[in-house]
């Protein structure tokens, strides 16, 4: 599971300045963004978006044409886009469906997830009765057990749960692990307090992404 992300002169939509940032294993990063670009170079990482230039870097591999179950790389959206007719359960285990590689050990990591996250109480509910910062647990939770070896946050522009960021990513890699390279796309001024390293990027106020 050890391995930095490395983002190299990435342009995930025009208008915007080129994106090189190394996140070792354990390590939480900040890009500094408005909500809209932010989301862009978070989708672009996932997968669901092509970048205009650049490479995405996962230890050794040269991840930037592989499709979203190759990458190894967790997604949390904005929001957490969870899936409104499924439980807690159903949700967090999702992802698990296409990641064969964690199966054996996907019961016994959930678990601990869940347990780490305090969302034991929540599982037979539906994500309609959660807190907002209860569904950002559960969308860290459906990245988490998955084992990535990349996290990416899209934090939305008020991010409930993410003032307690600092105290949750610790808690999504298994113990004997080195920890997961986090990338966090935000335009809050308040998660950097607890997020030593920082990336700015520079847009142009005219451009949108398509």
């Amino acid at each position: 599971m050890r391995a930095t992300l490395r983002l190299r002169a990435l342009v995930a939509v025009p208008g915007t300045g080129p994106v090189t940032l190394d996140v070792a294993a354990g390590e939480t990063a900040a890009l500094v963004a408005p909500p809209r670009f932010g989301t862009a170079v978070a989708r672009v990482l996932a997968g669901l978006a092509a970048p205009v230039t650049g490479r995405i870097m996962v230890g050794e591999r040269d991840v930037t044409a592989l499709p979203p179950p190759r990458r190894q790389i967790g997604y949390v959206p904005a929001g957490g886009a969870l899936l409104p007719q499924l439980t807690v359960r159903r949700n967090i285990e999702y992802g698990q469906r296409k990641r064969e590689r964690v199966h054996e050990m996907a019961e016994d990591w959930t678990t601990k997830v869940v347990e780490r996250l305090e969302l034991a109480p929540t599982l037979d509910l539906l994500p309609h009765v959660l807190s907002d910062a209860q569904r950002f647990r559960v969308a860290l939770a459906r990245a988490a057990v998955c084992l990535p070896e990349v996290l990416v946050v899209d934090l939305p522009a008020d991010p409930a749960g993410g003032s307690r960021l600092g105290d949750l990513l610790p808690r999504l890699a298994p113990s004997a692990a080195p920890g997961v390279a986090t990338l966090v796309c935000t335009a809050d001024p308040s998660t950097l307090a607890e997020i030593p390293t920082r990336h700015d990027l520079v847009t142009e106020p005219d451009e949108v992404p398509r």
